[in-house]
């Protein structure tokens, strides 16, 4: 064998692994930095989801549920998580689609919000680490893998007026 066909092969292996492991990095790198923006796109549309509460809490339900309101009515518009997930769900409407908010509980009022066993065992790890302020994870769908942004709720008192026993609750509930 030549020296020119022997530094020619030395010279293409080189090069070879060379571009082998810069595609390998790049790929790891692109990779995480999408997984990070998007948990930060999800981050943003939960603090957004928690405004929404916020908002529904201190703003719209002193002025729908008075008491003379709620031997009369019960409107869903005034519990922040209902109008929470209905926000939500028109911003899914509205070019994100693969984006999902649930607010999910073992024993809700409202069926939508029934925990699956996937989301009962992250409800039990907050329950388990009450120190725990997020988790992040991974399951796979039929259609691939999805990411799982997830926070805690814990309910303020003022919640307990409808979920401690059906005695407590308005009449109209």
């Amino acid at each position: 064998m030549r020296v020119l066909t022997k530094f020619t092969l030395i010279f293409v292996l080189v090069f070879g692994s060379g571009l082998y492991a810069s595609a390998y990095l790049s790929f790891e790198f692109l990779e995480r930095n999408a997984r990070d923006q998007v948990i930060q796109q999800a981050r943003l549309m939960m603090e957004s989801a928690s405004s929404m509460r916020h908002y529904t809490s201190n703003e719209i339900k002193p002025l729908l549920d008075t008491p003379a309101m709620r031997r009369v009515r019960f409107y869903a518009q005034t519990i922040p998580a209902y109008s929470a997930t209905q926000t939500f769900n028109t911003l899914r409407g509205n070019g994100y689609p693969d984006y999902v908010y649930k607010e999910a509980t073992l024993n809700p009022t409202n069926l939508r919000d029934r925990a699956v066993d996937w989301e009962a065992d992250i409800i039990s790890s907050f329950r388990n680490f009450p120190d725990r302020t997020e988790i992040i994870g991974e399951r796979q769908t039929p259609s691939g893998p999805s990411l799982i942004l997830a926070h805690p709720i814990k309910a303020p008192v003022a919640c307990l007026e409808c979920h401690s026993t059906p005695e407590v609750a308005p009449p109209s509930m």
